[in-house]
C-alpha cells in the first residue's frame, strides 16, 4: 500500500512536473524552429536530443529541482529518469502541435508562441545594467519622464442649452478679439466654476472634465479653445496663465529612469530581432493591402 501511494504521489508530481516543464519544451521548439545555430550536431551539454533538438542539461537540472522541491524523500535514479522522459514527452508534444500547426491556428497557442520569442529576444538586453554616465545622459535628453503636471489658470464657459446660435455668437466675438469674460457675458454663455489660480492639470479635470484639461494643456497662454463638446455641452475655454512641471534631480528618480531605460533597451532589442526576421523572410502585400507611411 505504501508503493502504491508512493506511485500515485509520483504520478501526481510527475503531471505537474509536466506542467513545469511545458515553458522548457516550448523554448526547445521555438530554438529549433528558428532555425537557431548548431540544429542537429552533438551537444555535450544535451540529456537527450529529439529528431536533432537537444534536451538541454540545464533544463533536465531545473526539471530535476522542481521535483525535489516537491518529493519529501531523496530522488531515486528513477525519479530521474522519469523526469527527462517528460522533457522528451513535451518537445515531442510542442513539435507535433507545430507540425499540425496550431500555431498558426489555435489563437492561445500563438499568443503564446509569440510571447516565448519576444522574451527570447528581450533576452538580449536583460544583462546589461546601464553605467551612472549612460542614465544620466538618458535622463538630461528626456526630463519629461517623471516631470510634474503644469499648473494652469483658466476661464472656461460653457452653453448647458445648447444655443447654436449663442455659440456662433460667442465665437464670432472671440475672432473678432473681443475679450473672453465679455464675449461669454455677451452671448449668454455660463462660466464653469474653477477657482481662479494656478491648479494642476489633474486638480482641472476634477472642477471642469477632462475634455477642458486636455484642450486647456495644449493652449498657450490666451489661446482660446472652442466650441468643445465637453459632456454634450458646447464649452470654450481659454488659458490665462501656464506653468511647466518641474523637473526633480536625477538622484530623486534614478530607480524610475533606470526602469525606463530598460525598457527601451528591451524595446529596441525587439525591433532589431524584428528587422533581422523580416530581412530574412520574403513578405508580399496584396494589391489593395495599405501602404506604408512616407518618411519625412
Amino acid at each position: 500500500m505504501a508503493e502504491d501511494a508512493g506511485s500515485e504521489g509520483t504520478g501526481r508530481r510527475g503531471g505537474r512536473l509536466l506542467a513545469t516543464g511545458a515553458s522548457l519544451g516550448l523554448a526547445a521548439a521555438l530554438w529549433g524552429a528558428l532555425g537557431q545555430p548548431g540544429l542537429g550536431r552533438p551537444d555535450p551539454d544535451a540529456m537527450a536530443t529529439v529528431d536533432g533538438v537537444a534536451i538541454e542539461r540545464a533544463d533536465y537540472e531545473r526539471a530535476l529541482a522542481s521535483l525535489a522541491a516537491d518529493k519529501r524523500s531523496p530522488l531515486t535514479t528513477a525519479d530521474a529518469r522519469r523526469a527527462l522522459e517528460r522533457l522528451i514527452d513535451e518537445e515531442l508534444l510542442v513539435r507535433r502541435g507545430l507540425d499540425l500547426g496550431l500555431g498558426v491556428s489555435d489563437l492561445a497557442v500563438r499568443k503564446s508562441l509569440v510571447d516565448a520569442v519576444v522574451q527570447f529576444a528581450a533576452a538580449e538586453a536583460a544583462g546589461r545594467e546601464p553605467s551612472e554616465a549612460e542614465l544620466r545622459r538618458y535622463y538630461a535628453e528626456r526630463p519629461e519622464l517623471v516631470q510634474s503636471e503644469p499648473e494652469l489658470r483658466v476661464r472656461v464657459a460653457s452653453f448647458p442649452s445648447r444655443d447654436a446660435a449663442a455659440v456662433a455668437a460667442m465665437r464670432a466675438a472671440l475672432h473678432a478679439g473681443k475679450d473672453f469674460d465679455a464675449a461669454s457675458a455677451a452671448s449668454g454663455a455660463e462660466p464653469v466654476l474653477v477657482p481662479d489660480t494656478l491648479l494642476p492639470a489633474a486638480k482641472l479635470a476634477d472642477y471642469a472634465g477632462p475634455t477642458v484639461r486636455d484642450a486647456a494643456v495644449a493652449l498657450a497662454p490666451g489661446d482660446v479653445a472652442g466650441p468643445l463638446d465637453a459632456g454634450g455641452v458646447p464649452t470654450f475655454v481659454l488659458l490665462v496663465e501656464r506653468r511647466a512641471g518641474t523637473v526633480p534631480p536625477f538622484e530623486t528618480v534614478r530607480e524610475l529612469v533606470a526602469e525606463e531605460w530598460r525598457k527601451r533597451q528591451t524595446e529596441a532589442a525587439l525591433d532589431r530581432y524584428l528587422a533581422e526576421l523580416r530581412r530574412k523572410a520574403k513578405i508580399r502585400y496584396a494589391a489593395d493591402a495599405p501602404q506604408a507611411a512616407a518618411r519625412p
